[in-house]
């Protein structure tokens, strides 16, 4: 009796870590813009010329998340991705990146446009972006 007592204690505890387990980190993978369809191809040209923050989520398919800082004035700071992060939390996509700016215009670090793949929005209900920590908008969403 022991045993069995044992074993539906065990059972009852893996499902509440399992159930837990609602903080998991998701891995957003960078895509290149040849190898996607005409309609994103068609939105980024559309982008292109403005640099921000762009969300292209087309309905019942993957949503994309567009950085662009390809335009910057002589002089001014030129803004780059340092790095970016997300999580789903309660049915919530977390985007984390950090931005650094340099008026070295030879900096390596420095690219035009960055899309990554969010997945489908099945796997989340709303998505929240915070850069250098603050929380802040899309620019645009399209699709």
């Amino acid at each position: 009796m022991k045993k069995v007592s044992t074993l539906i204690y065990l059972y009852i505890l893996f499902v509440f870590v399992i159930a837990g387990c609602n903080n998991a980190d998701t891995e957003i993978k960078e895509v290149n813009l040849q190898g996607l369809n005409n309609d994103i191809k068609t939105f980024v040209d559309k982008i292109k010329n403005s640099n921000g923050l762009y969300l292209y989520s087309p309905v019942g398919d993957k949503q994309y998340l567009i950085v662009n800082y390809s335009n910057v004035l002589q002089g001014e700071e030129a803004k780059f991705l340092d790095s970016i992060k997300a999580q789903i939390l309660d049915q919530t996509l977390i985007i984390n990146f950090e931005e650094l700016g340099t008026h070295d215009y030879t900096d390596k670090r420095l690219e035009n446009i960055r899309i990554f793949n969010l997945g489908k929005v099945r796997e989340y209900e709303k998505i929240q972006i915070f850069k250098n920590g603050k929380e802040t908008e899309f620019d645009l969403v399209g699709g």
